[in-house]
């Protein structure tokens, strides 16, 4: 039980520090704050976000497959999810960083997603590397 606590904590944490960092960039490059849902700036840019998507989600169910066929609790196993979750994760992001920086009004926005992706990306490869923070 105590675990789970540290779990959530650990979440907690990172959620809060994740919203400080979105707070903090908005304020220091001049930004409205982000929206909840993504804005399509044109038809290039829905169909760029609509082919990562379906990228993305190809290999996510790849890998999962890949990890069923394993079975196992090997190194291989682990390193399979965290290359699916890098790559579901910065291939829309990275598709959407480059629509903010070509078409956006706010021309600092894909700053503020870069460094958005690299944080999530960071705290995934902590939790890899620590496995969890040594929780088992």
């Amino acid at each position: 039980m105590a675990s789970m606590a540290l779990v959530l904590l650990v979440l907690l944490v990172f959620a809060a520090l994740y919203m400080v960092l979105q707070w903090a960039l908005g304020k220091w490059l001049h930004l409205e704050s982000r929206r909840k849902f993504p804005t399509f700036y044109n038809e290039t840019h829905w169909k760029w976000h609509r082919i990562m998507c379906w990228v993305s989600l190809g290999i996510l169910i790849s890998s999962f497959i890949w990890v069923m066929i394993l079975q196992g609790g090997d190194e291989s196993l682990w390193f399979v999810l965290l290359f699916a979750m890098f790559a579901s994760i910065t291939i829309p992001e990275l598709c959407r960083a480059y629509m903010e920086w070509k078409y956006s009004e706010q021309r600092k926005e894909y700053i503020r997603v870069l460094l958005s992706v690299a944080y999530l990306l960071s705290f995934m490869m902590i939790l890899y590397v620590t496995d969890f923070f040594w929780i088992s």
